[in-house]
């Protein structure tokens, strides 16, 4: 292990109190890249992930506020990885060029499309519901002044509009991107379907724990609409977990049972609910160009 990574390792053991003897790496081999490998280590008895993000000024501010986020979400008995504190009692501390985090290891087991104790209606439902729960609390939820949480439309984050711009060199597809982003921008913004999501509940960040869906993963989440939220979790979970290995077609039961799930935790206008395949058709252009594949097919 390199000298600096070593003074990386014990600093963070020193703020958040671990032995660096349980420090392991579940993921990668080596520290060539922090921030695309997954670390843990063991403290009273409980196993910790910690993450080494690249530090920059917009970002360290969006870690913040992500953190102030989930800690209210954690205290209205919301089932998220919890975040622990440093000795500072700072949710985020930075050594060098790197913020450091860290959150509870959260118990479960991700979906399986081909076991049905492991994709079914109580977890479609649960896994809408969770959302709804968020969302409900997500209204009443005032970030504090120093926590800078993004707007979709904050060009600068989110790319809003420049996110497309590698697409102008193709006209007739740019052309769709600017009349989907311009009703999409049209849309009525108030307390009932606009506010903080998280926007990437997809099935890979969170884990089934009984009657529990646990999530985790929030370095997406930014002030926009909910119906966005929902398009995106039903985007990936139908793509990912649509069709079991046995031609078993699962969009009727996700769909219906993640809307019955969150509409029992938050109302949601029918309006808003029609715009779903719109945010839906977003989501998609957005991962196609993330992947590099929207060009290529």
């Amino acid at each position: 292990m390199d000298k600096w990574y070593q003074g990386l390792l014990e600093f963070a053991a020193k703020k958040y109190g671990f032995d660096v003897n349980t420090f392991k790496i579940e993921y990668g081999k080596t520290f060539n890249d922090p921030s695309r490998e997954i670390f843990t280590f063991n403290k009273d008895g409980k196993k910790y992930i910690i993450d080494f993000e690249p530090d920059y000024i917009p970002q360290r501010r969006q870690t913040r506020a992500e953190l102030d986020f989930i800690a209210y979400l954690a205290d209205n008995n919301i089932s998220v990885a919890v975040p622990l504190s440093a000795n500072n009692s700072e949710l985020c501390i930075t050594y060098k060029n790197f913020n450091i985090t860290v959150f509870e290891m959260v118990s479960g087991y991700f979906f399986d499309k081909n076991d049905p104790n492991k994709w079914n209606d109580r977890i479609f439902f649960n896994w809408g519901k969770l959302m709804g729960d968020m969302h409900r609390l997500a209204k009443d939820y005032k970030p504090s002044n120093k926590y800078i949480v993004p707007d979709i439309f904050d060009r600068n984050y989110t790319g809003w509009g420049s996110f497309f711009d590698c697409l102008k060199e193709y006209p007739d597809v740019y052309k769709v991107t600017q009349e989907l982003l311009a009703e999409i921008q049209d849309l009525t913004k108030d307390r009932d379907s606009y506010g903080l999501i998280h926007c990437d509940i997809h099935p890979y960040n969170f884990l089934i724990d009984g009657d529990q869906i646990k999530l985790f993963d929030f370095n997406d989440n930014i002030y926009a609409w909910f119906a966005l939220d929902i398009a995106v979790a039903l985007y990936h979970g139908l793509d990912w977990g649509g069709k079991n290995d046995a031609g078993h077609d699962f969009t009727k039961e996700i769909t219906e049972n993640f809307l019955k799930g969150y509409l029992s935790a938050n109302h949601l206008s029918d309006f808003c609910i029609s715009k779903i395949p719109l945010f839906m058709k977003y989501r998609q252009i957005c991962f196609l160009i993330e992947t590099g594949s929207l060009l290529t097919n």
